[in-house]
């Protein structure tokens, strides 16, 4: 199944080479979760913080469907 993938700031560099824009579309599992899509673009653990699916805030645990769009968020701090 294919889902899409958002990934911001320094992370964007982990997408494949056909990724545009910080976006790309991945073949996955039927059963993948979060995690596991994260895995496949070696996103390190304190990039997974805060992720959602389809706008909603998930765990990694999370199982994706067809056409889900995964976005992995910056934190951002400040003073």
């Amino acid at each position: 199944m294919r889902v899409n993938v958002v990934l911001f700031g320094a992370y964007s560099r982990l997408l494949p080479s056909e990724g545009e824009r910080g976006r790309t579309t991945l073949e996955v599992e039927e059963s993948a979760s979060v995690g596991q899509v994260l895995d496949l673009l070696n996103v390190p653990p304190e990039g997974r913080t805060y992720v959602t699916v389809n706008g909603k805030h998930v765990g990694l645990d999370t199982l994706v469907s067809e056409a889900a769009e995964i976005r992995v968020l910056v934190p951002l701090g400040g003073g």
